[in-house]
């Protein structure tokens, strides 16, 4: 037992694997194409050119924002960064080693030249009781002066001289150090264009500890060279600061020493400055706008800025970094559910939802195909919208052909499957098209009118006609959703409407005729119009039928009558069912003279075992396969050629075989049975049904009412007791629906005459044959 309840978990497991492999790719291939258009709102697409110029919203509240932005605002972030990088001092490193060397300097040259002035001095030379002095030597007071200025630097000829005769005094280095002082009060830079505006501060880092505090740069707290020089000329020309009782020579030659002395202590460190100020401007975080879900943008009617443009620019930018692949993952997600929980809402609610793998894939497949059509087509609608503007983006949009995949599928299949395609497509065409509603609603009404209309057509010209209605639809939608908006019948919106009613009237139908001829081929479907086609009894395979079997073409013209009843009665295709019962038994053109419907007089059987016969009857199946194979039939009519008789016994040549070996033991019912498989669908059902009804029905020898009634529910009990219903959709109300419809149709083929008496026909007394003697006629 729980071997046998295993292998029925493995069983279901095999049939719901490829369900569900098939729903996974789907979701996934669809979560990658309506990805963007569910996380992206759909931006108004403004151009430089457009400011200046009013706002054209198609809602009257203008624009708005759908769901959270944190949009980077550059231009205030840049300036934020800016008043960070300004806010940070100059960093000017103050040398406190600079005044000592400047002191040691002078200090060494002025000893310096003290030592060399004795040794330059020629010995004096008395005469006549006075000294005389002989002239200091030149070459050797050049060579002080070199010495001199190379520890400090160059002095005017008249300042040497005046320091030389001087003698190089120790009072005239202290006043020179006394100067020079004045000038170091405070630190010294180079310019004062290097400090900055007035009222500015900077950063003084001292070099020997690294010690940091801030400054004004104005006077005193910071001087220049030029403000240090002038207050050394000031404080030399107060009365007694500079040598009082000397010279005026000598204080200017010791002022000007001074001064040429000075030195800046203070220089801007422009590599340390430009660190702490990126460090600084670093550090400013970007500026961000804030923007909630339903803030308006902007008015409809509301001049466009350039506020606008950077505000959607930021907001478009912000929509290319969006992480696709995480809102792919969500957005498969997502439309497995909706594929899942409307199939389940189907499945539950419409008895004839009972789709196949072959119309999953085909569904899958059409769905894929219509949204990446729909992505590119989008793509391109930008593009042309961009080259011209006057023509407004939802005019474009409303090109898409939504309806014509409804459309397909009510050709193709039934209005379930329609009705559960345009659902799922129009759904994900609006999210696909930036979450919007109004191309749902005109996606799904598109597709209701094109699967409703098409269902009643009969030749390709009705496709242009359910192409008219979509239209008319399509152009009543966006009327009405621009009316909703309250913007009356603007410009744009009648333009819409305009392209909405053309484009579907002949997008729609002229995309549905190119399309069916090729999924007809790829997927084995018959539409409603190849149906047509195979129901004109001119098809060869009728015609050479009619001519090989005539018996068995009247059967199956009868049997098509039963069908196309039946399969009215109870809500299948009537036409699928009336062209599969033409070709049901096309397979018994080979050997004809086999079939009781084809015999005059002579029964080939009378001399064959059997076994032999059940052989050559079953054989009609694979003969009828391979000759809708060369006629290239459509899929679902061979499968009915394979169906039609299920597993049953071929039971008259069974009942035999029974007799003569005097008991069922010795009878192997696999030589007698049908290969199958069992009916799939109804139509196949009816054909099994019908076929077997109007055999028996040919062989009763006085088809009354009562007899046919009797004949129809013993037939429809048998099939049913033995299995043969449990693979398609009929219930017992179809059954019941269906034993009445044959009825009918089986009283009408065999009603009742009256007898004429003779003459009647003729309107009197029958005249005699002529004879032709030339031909010998036999009178009848």
């Amino acid at each position: 037992m729980d071997d046998e309840a295993k292998s029925r978990r493995v069983a279901s497991l095999r049939r719901v694997l490829p369900a569900l492999t098939l729903l996974a790719v789907v979701s996934v291939l669809a979560g990658l194409l309506v990805a963007p258009g569910f996380a992206v709102q759909a931006l108004p697409q403004l151009r430089p050119e457009d400011v200046g110029r009013p706002f054209e919203s198609p809602s009257a509240a203008g624009f708005k924002a759908t769901r959270d932005y944190d949009l980077p605002d550059a231009a205030l972030t840049d300036r934020r960064r800016q008043e960070a990088r300004a806010g940070v001092r100059p960093v000017f490193d103050f040398n406190p080693v600079v005044v000592p060397e400047v002191q040691a300097g002078i200090q060494q040259g002025f000893a310096g030249l003290r030592g060399a002035l004795p040794r330059l001095d020629p010995p004096a030379k008395p005469t006549a009781g006075k000294r005389k002095v002989e002239p200091v030597d030149r070459s050797g007071l050049i060579e002080a002066r070199q010495q001199f200025e190379q520890r400090l630097f160059e002095v005017e000829d008249e300042d040497w001289n005046v320091l030389v005769e001087a003698r190089a005094a120790p009072e005239v280095e202290r006043a020179v150090l006394a100067v020079l002082s004045r000038g170091f009060l405070a630190p010294v830079v180079g310019a004062r264009e290097d400090l900055g505006p007035a009222g500015s501060f900077l950063t003084i880092r001292d070099l020997n500890d690294g010690a940091e505090h801030p400054s004004a740069v104005v006077p005193p707290s910071v001087l220049d060279v030029r403000e240090a020089r002038a207050e050394m000329d000031r404080w030399a020309t107060l009365p007694g600061n500079l040598l009082p009782d000397s010279p005026g020579l000598l204080r200017r030659a010791v002022l000007r020493i001074a001064k040429r002395a000075l030195r800046p202590n203070l220089t801007a460190n422009i590599a340390e400055t430009e660190r702490r100020r990126s460090i600084a401007a670093s550090a400013v975080k970007d500026a961000v706008i804030q923007i909630k879900k339903g803030q308006k943008i902007i008015g409809d009617g509301e001049l466009v800025t350039k506020d606008h443009l950077r505000m959607l620019a930021a907001m478009r930018a912000q929509t290319d970094r969006f992480d696709v692949l995480e809102a792919s993952a969500g957005t498969s997600a997502l439309v497995a559910l909706l594929l899942a929980g409307i199939w389940t809402f189907h499945r539950k609610a419409f008895r004839r939802f009972r789709p196949t793998r072959r119309d999953g894939l085909l569904l899958g497949v059409l769905l894929i195909l219509f949204l990446g059509a729909f992505r590119l087509a989008a793509a391109v609608a930008e593009a042309l919208h961009d080259r011209w503007p006057a023509v407004p983006m939802e005019a474009l949009l409303v090109l898409l052909p939504v309806a014509a995949g409804a459309m397909l599928v009510r050709l193709l299949l039934n209005q379930e499957l329609a009705l559960f395609f345009g659902l799922v497509l129009s759904t994900l065409a609006g999210v696909m098209l930036g979450n919007s509603l109004f191309f749902a609603v005109y996606g799904l009404l598109g597709s209701l009118v094109a699967a409703t209309q098409v269902a009643r057509a009969r030749d390709r010209a009705a496709l242009f006609r359910t192409g008219v209605w979509v239209g008319l639809v399509s152009a009543g939608v966006v009327l009405a959703f621009g009316l909703a908006a309250g913007k009356g019948p603007a410009r744009d919106t009648v333009l819409a409407a305009a392209f909405a009613g053309v484009g579907s009237m002949l997008i729609v139908p002229t995309l549905v005729l190119a399309l069916t001829p090729l999924l007809e081929l790829g997927f084995g479907y018959a539409s409603d119009l190849k149906l047509l086609e195979l129901a004109n009894l001119n098809h060869p395979a009728l015609k050479e039928l009619i001519v090989q079997s005539p018996g068995t073409y009247h059967h199956s013209i009868i049997v098509g009558s039963l069908v196309e009843a039946a399969a009215e009665a109870t809500g299948c295709n009537p036409l699928l069912g009336r062209t599969c019962a033409y070709y049901h038994d096309i397979g018994k053109g080979k050997n004809p003279l086999y079939f009781g419907e084809n015999q005059k007089g002579e029964n080939p059987h009378d001399c064959l075992a059997p076994g032999m016969s059940a052989v050559i009857i079953k054989r009609h199946v694979t003969d009828g396969l391979e000759l809708a194979r060369r006629y290239k039939l459509p899929r679902a009519v061979q499968d009915v050629i394979a169906q039609h008789h299920g597993t049953r016994l071929v039971g008259y040549f069974h009942h035999r075989a029974v007799e003569q070996a005097e008991g069922r033991e010795g009878v192997e019912d696999s030589l007698f049975r049908y290969t199958g498989p069992r009916p799939q669908f109804r139509e196949a059902a009816l054909v099994m049904l019908a076929d077997a009804v109007e055999a028996a029905s040919r062989a009763m020898p006085d088809p009354s009412r009562e007899r046919l009634h009797a004949l129809v529910q013993r037939i429809i009990t048998a099939v049913f007791t033995e299995g043969q219903l449990d693979e398609c959709d009929l219930t017992l109300r179809d059954l019941n629906a269906i034993s009445l419809s044959f009825i009918h149709t089986l009283e009408g083929i065999y009603h009742s005459r009256p007898v004429y008496p003779p003459g009647a026909l003729g309107g009197g007394r029958p005249a005699p044959l002529a004879l032709a003697p030339e031909r010998g006629i036999q009178r009848r």
